[in-house]
């Protein structure tokens, strides 16, 4: 060996130079093909190559990326151990969410490729097939920092010489559609039934209504909705502290909301006696820990799909049939939307809008409200729901 960083030998058998670098322990690496017949040529190889790695040899040359990332995202291992050890946030369901895109979208496209084959190129390459077969930006960036964290890891235990540059996709989010407020007005102005099916007649749909009423005035998301139990609920000052989130992969309480913060929400009298109705509906009793918007089974709220079920009925009962309704892209979120757009166009500060969205920046969310504060939104909410004498189109509702 020489008292370069590197040595080069010829083999016999096809003439070509092969390169062991020195590691930082003293021993040697593995040998590694320069693919070069002249020794100058191999030289400058060699030096190229730690050059590029900025002085990094990778350790071993035959790792695929489906079988290093395999389990990578448990919530056991390291990437999330290392996670919880530092106080970043991280919860089971997020872990979940990476190895849904490990497995359906990022090792069918690269998971047989060696760790060293995956360069710049061939992220490009990965990125814009996505975007090719339909997916937002947002499920291509998702796939991107998967892919970053993977490579992160490799590149720390040597596996790869240094992290190709990744450029992400744009958002271009897909438009969220909003109905309007007189859609809104007819939508409240009925008393909403199930939808009969064999052997089921139609029936009063309370939750279903009292659920979409109170995200479309409070904006709440579908998933804080059903988290809420009754000692969320502050009947004497009419207002619900948002500070769970109900995880419909894992059938558990995330002890957070999307945002990690805690925040107050402030509902009308109108409101509170339809929460009052639907609290004394729960064949559970009224125990603090129970669920809001109960099901049969008392360790769960009612199921995600039974709301929007609730929501595609109405919609259908003014108009608004399921052809219409996926083409303007309508569905239990856009409550939020439309409350946020509504608040806005009524020239409610901004900074109020975030505190009940749950969107502002830290700063913003830990300016709290009084309820005399809400006075302006909660006049507006009222007005928006407060439901006709009469259906407005009684031919569909009949």
């Amino acid at each position: 060996m020489t008292g370069k960083p590197y040595s080069l030998y010829k083999r016999k058998s096809n003439g070509i130079y092969y390169a062991q670098f020195k590691l930082v322990d003293g021993t040697w690496s593995i040998a590694k093909s320069t693919g070069e017949t002249a020794k100058g040529r191999a030289e400058a190889w060699a030096i190229n190559y730690l050059n590029t790695g900025n002085g990094n040899i990778v350790q071993k040359e035959n790792i695929t990326f489906e079988s290093f990332s395999e389990d990578f995202f448990k919530w056991d291992n390291s990437w999330a151990t290392d996670k919880r050890v530092r106080g970043l946030r991280i919860a089971p369901y997020h872990c979940l969410q990476r190895e849904d895109l490990l497995k359906n979208h990022i090792n069918p496209a690269i998971g047989k490729m060696k760790l060293t084959a995956i360069d710049r190129a061939v992220i490009k390459d990965f990125r814009n097939k996505m975007f090719k077969k339909g997916y937002s930006g947002n499920t291509i960036n998702k796939c991107l920092s998967a892919i970053k964290t993977i490579l992160e890891s490799a590149e720390e235990k040597n596996l790869i010489q240094y992290i190709p540059r990744i450029d992400r996709a744009a958002d271009n989010p897909k438009t969220k559609g909003v109905l309007t407020p007189d859609e809104v007005k007819q939508l409240f102005s009925f008393e909403w039934m199930t939808k009969p099916v064999t052997n089921h007649p139609s029936k009063p749909d309370f939750m279903g209504q009292v659920s979409n009423l109170l995200a479309v005035t409070t904006g709440l998301r579908l998933s804080e909705i059903q988290a809420l139990t009754l000692k969320d609920i502050n009947l004497e000052s009419n207002y619900i502290t948002v500070r769970r989130s109900w995880n419909n992969r894992l059938y558990c309480l995330n002890e957070e909301t999307k945002t990690g913060k805690e925040r107050i929400i402030f509902f009308s009298d109108m409101i509170k006696d339809k929460i009052i109705e639907l609290i004394e509906l729960n064949p559970h009793g009224k125990k603090p820990d129970n669920f809001l918007f109960f099901s049969e089974q008392i360790e769960r709220p009612k199921d995600q799909r039974a709301f929007s079920i609730s929501l595609f009925t109405a919609l259908d009962r003014i108009g608004i049939d399921e052809d219409t309704r996926k083409e303007r892209v309508i569905s239990f979120h856009s409550h939020r939307h439309f409350l946020n757009s509504l608040l806005l166009n009524a020239k409610i500060p901004l900074q109020k809008v975030q505190q009940i969205t749950g969107h502002g920046s830290v700063e913003m969310s830990n300016h709290y409200y009084r309820i005399d504060d809400m006075a302006d939104v909660l006049q507006i909410t009222d007005s928006i729901i407060a439901g006709s004498e009469e259906p407005a189109n009684p031919e569909r509702i009949n």
